[in-house]
């Protein structure tokens, strides 16, 4: 058996007719008509009795269309999840995010890019900068998003942006009335710290010691939310990322700090795995909002 003889076989059950499945096939009747000979001939039973100019399937014909459509319905499944992966509207992105961007800014990126291509999963997954990058080296993951990151073995960096860090104050501050704060505000007061195996933490440090203003270090933690949850509690003042401030909403006030911090958010890639036609829709649309970012309307 040939599959242009099953899909002929096929057409003739769907449309009941040699001439509207010969339409259907865009070939000739004569064309149809061979095709169901041969695969009578093949099977060795008839397919089809004619009556007053009407056909008519045989009772084989039947069960033997039963297992027919059950292969081409599984075709037919392939090719449209074919026609979905060419789309973009199939698969599956894993994506490893350090926590400053993962408080809003990329899960709406992640939302509108989902609401683009219909049909696309994503596995989203939360880790310090370090380990992000040891996920795409290792290859766990399609692609990486991290914060004051360097180079290592086996990943391709990009820096995505750069945006000053800002100031965050409890509600009504004594600082609160000021446009932007200096590091000599914030001198005597209790101060919220990220830990000091953070880059971010020794850049912040060294600002305030050349300006010779001492802060006292009230808490230590390494998530900058979890930070405006403690300065919104009153334990004090920090310098925290921008992607983060930019969610806090009204928990706490956001003001910005002089001289500025530059905070760097990167894009990591395997330098060995290939990146697949999902993943490369990703970045480029992940570029197209940074661009937006930058050039704001």
């Amino acid at each position: 058996m040939k599959n242009r003889q099953l899909e002929a076989f096929r057409a003739v059950m769907i449309r009941h007719s040699i001439t509207s499945a010969a339409e259907m096939m865009s070939v000739t009747q004569p064309a149809v008509t061979r095709l169901i000979a041969d695969l009578e001939e093949d099977v060795g039973f008839k397919l089809f009795v004619r009556e007053k100019a009407r056909l008519f399937p045989t009772a084989d014909a039947v069960l033997l269309y039963r297992e027919v459509e059950r292969s081409f319905v599984g075709v037919e499944r392939i090719a449209h999840a074919a026609r979905q992966i060419r789309s973009l509207n199939k698969g599956a992105l894993t994506v490893a995010c350090a926590p400053a961007l993962a408080a809003g800014l990329l899960p709406a990126w992640i939302a509108e890019f989902m609401a683009r291509h219909e049909g696309v999963t994503v596995i989203f997954a939360v880790h310090g900068t370090k380990i992000v990058s040891e996920m795409v080296a290792n290859e766990q993951c399609d692609v990486g998003f991290v914060t004051y990151t360097t180079w290592q073995p086996g990943v391709k960096l990009e820096r995505l942006f750069t945006a000053p860090m800002r100031c965050i104050l409890p509600i009504g501050h004594r600082l609160a009335d000021r446009d932007h704060i200096t590091a000599q505000d914030l001198a005597g007061e209790p101060f919220i710290s990220y830990p000091q195996a953070l880059d971010t933490r020794r850049m912040i440090d060294e600002l305030f010691a050349k300006y010779q203003v001492e802060r006292r270090l009230s808490v230590e933690c390494q998530l900058s939310a979890v930070i405006a949850s403690f300065v919104s509690f009153g334990a004090g003042v920090s310098i925290i990322d921008p992607a983060v401030a930019d969610t806090l909403g009204d928990q706490v006030l956001v003001r910005p700090f002089q001289p500025e911090i530059d905070f760097e958010y990167g894009v990591v890639t395997s330098e060995r795995m290939v990146a697949s036609r999902l993943t490369k829709a990703f970045l480029e649309f992940v570029r197209e909002k940074v661009l937006a970012m930058s050039h704001p309307g």
